[in-house]
């Protein structure tokens, strides 16, 4: 694999760049990935919004679903010229950007006091959010997926928390599956990390642990010249980090390449039928100067 030092990272898509190596999938790319489906199945790949049931950090706080209008208020669309048994329900959702399933913006993770192509990490504000690299500017994608089933392939339900995958695990998975990885392609990883929460007995708190790739995996990613990683624990990264480095993988693959990262994904589904590739596309909230969005992404195999 090749040296990662060595890999010119930053501005390789010029000094007004904000969507890093999605700019790999260009039209032809795009649409030989349309070519990729065999079966037509389609995998919802999100986890449902909800309070409680799925992992959530404290700090970012739970999702939340308030009802806006209903059958309880009846009368309130008398002014529309409503009989008082019609009217509609509507709610009002707050979520956090980066709990659940979701997909990371390139402003998400600064380091040394820059964003991805060198954005000064100041420019993203409390009142505005990011100035360069918010969500809206990466906006969605489609692209051929290859999912990388690394606890299948060990032959367990779920890796050890804190387990590091090294990038020698990705290319045996890899090998194992005979699947090709493509230049422009998503790597979706399976840790086993949501089927070993999904085993919790209700109100047991998960580890604060998690399988993750490790620093190791960033030269394989340069390797296969991907635009996009996703897995399905809270981090891509094993979490303690690696080698104690708090979000190393984000800041060599997020900060320095402006590869974008997807997490909590549901990879359960599309394991068990072995759909190792696939047709995935994801369309984020355009939520301007947003450092990340909630995301319900899908793959037809």
């Amino acid at each position: 694999m090749t040296d990662t030092a060595a890999r010119p990272t930053g501005q390789r898509w010029g000094a007004d760049d904000e969507r890093g190596a999605l700019n790999l999938l260009d039209p032809a790319t795009v649409l030989a990935a349309t070519q990729t489906p065999k079966t037509g199945v389609v995998y919802n790949l999100g986890l449902p919004v909800q309070r409680s049931g799925v992992p959530v950090f404290d700090y970012r706080g739970a999702p939340q679903r308030l009802t806006l209008t209903g059958a309880g208020e009846l009368g309130a669309f008398k002014d529309y010229g409503a009989p008082e048994d019609l009217g509609a329900n509507e709610d009002t959702l707050v979520i956090p950007a980066h709990n659940g399933t979701h997909m990371d913006a390139l402003s998400h993770v600064f380091a040394e006091g820059k964003m991805y192509n060198g954005f000064d990490a100041k420019t993203f504000t409390a009142s505005n959010g990011a100035a360069h690299c918010g969500i809206e500017k990466t906006g969605g994608f489609a692209a051929r997926a290859v999912l990388l089933d690394v606890a299948g392939h060990q032959g367990v339900d779920w890796l050890e928390p804190g387990t590091n995958i090294t990038g020698d695990d990705l290319e045996a998975t890899r090998a194992a599956q005979g699947v090709e990885i493509r230049r422009g392609d998503v790597v979706l990883i399976r840790t086993g990390w949501l089927d070993l929460f999904s085993s919790l007995p209700p109100g047991e708190s998960p580890p604060f642990a998690q399988p993750g790739v490790g620093r190791s995996t960033v030269a394989f990613f340069d390797d296969h010249d991907v635009s996009a990683v996703g897995a399905d624990n809270a981090a891509i990264e094993c979490i303690p980090f690696d080698n104690n480095e708090f979000l190393a993988v984000h800041i060599e693959l997020l900060v320095k390449r402006g590869v974008t990262l997807i997490e909590h994904l549901v990879l359960s589904k599309m394991a068990a039928d072995r759909c190792h590739e696939a047709l995935f596309i994801a369309a984020p909230m355009l939520v301007t100067g947003a450092s990340g969005s909630p995301l319900n992404p899908i793959a037809i195999g």
